[in-house]
């Protein structure tokens, strides 16, 4: 099984690093900046009255003097505390938030600090909610601007990198990836319209020698051959695809992102179902095969006129 022969489609190959928009991020980040302002004044004016823990305390002093970095360590230091009160250890969780937002990367990269202030802006009045909700603003713009950036330059693993990147962010807008997916099959759909012109005639041979080797797949109806390759997608008896769609020369499957794992190590009978795609259609035959709920792709099998067999490109996925 080949899996690199039509990677130079996809114009960055199969699998490569994406950077951040740094741009984007930061105008994002600028609102936090204010908000954050607002934020220390509710943490202090929150904690005036009653007996505090002392090395709270004494951070609500360096916070007022924007010494963040040392607010930061004495509320660490009173997170070791046995006896913080549900008050206090409200404080102390917005407190992290804040500082560790103001300190930012790389000592504290925007990702951890999603995961910090997540989990105080779950307490009962803490002051943290608008800075998740900047911080989530924030990523997604980076991300949809990276998305639009890298489609625009024909660079689809680049873009479907920055989505899967997104997917793993913590907080991340799952409902917003559907709509990123779109837009990257459509860049595939256009890749392939514009190329398909010039390279026809290489294919005819191709598509000879795969409906010779599946002689029985152009008398197949449309359910006979959903059938056939809904069999040839079981593993011990457990279906590898959750629903296929037919199309006129192309075959849609739709698969959980649980089986991703044992699809990887039965990628030959993909192959063989978008071979028997070719020969069914007397076409070059694809097959796209989509994660369900964010609908991203997952892997591409199309035909190689050389080898004469159907090879799979790899889109970058989460680990």
């Amino acid at each position: 099984m080949q899996t690199t022969g039509f990677c130079s489609e996809i114009k960055t190959g199969c699998r490569r690093r994406v950077a951040y928009h740094p741009g984007a991020i930061g105008a994002g980040l600028a609102g936090l900046a204010r908000i954050s302002t607002v934020a220390i004044l509710v943490l202090i004016a929150g904690a005036l009255s009653g007996c505090v823990n002392a090395q709270i305390a004494a951070a609500r002093t360096d916070l007022t003097r924007g010494n963040y970095a040392a607010a930061h360590e004495r509320f660490v230091a009173a997170s070791h505390s046995a006896k913080l009160s549900d008050r206090e250890q409200r404080e102390l969780a917005d407190g992290l938030c804040l500082t560790e937002f103001k300190i930012g990367s790389p000592t504290y990269p925007l990702a951890a600090v999603a995961r910090t202030c997540a989990d105080a802006a779950s307490r009962p009045q803490s002051s943290s909610a608008p800075i998740v909700a900047k911080i989530d603003s924030a990523e997604r713009a980076a991300t949809d601007a990276e998305v639009a950036s890298a489609l625009k330059a024909g660079d689809i693993a680049g873009a479907q990198n920055a989505v899967v990147r997104y997917q793993l962010f913590p907080g991340a807008d799952q409902s917003a990836i559907p709509g990123w997916s779109k837009r990257i099959w459509a860049a595939i759909d256009r890749q392939e319209s514009r190329s398909a012109k010039n390279r026809s005639r290489h294919f005819v041979p191709a598509i000879a020698a795969v409906s010779r080797r599946y002689p029985a797949m152009r008398a197949m109806n449309d359910s006979a051959f959903k059938r056939w390759v809904m069999n040839n997608a079981t593993v011990s008896r457990s279906p590898l695809v959750n629903g296929i769609e037919l199309q006129d020369g192309a075959l849609r499957l739709q698969v959980a992102s649980g089986s991703l794992p044992e699809i990887a190590l039965n990628l030959d009978r993909f192959v063989r179902i978008n071979d028997a795609m070719v020969a069914r259609c007397r076409c070059e035959g694809r097959t796209n095969i989509a994660v369900e709920g964010s609908g991203l792709p997952a892997y591409l099998l199309r035909l190689d006129p050389e080898t004469r067999r159907s090879e799979v490109l790899i889109m970058p996925q989460p680990h």
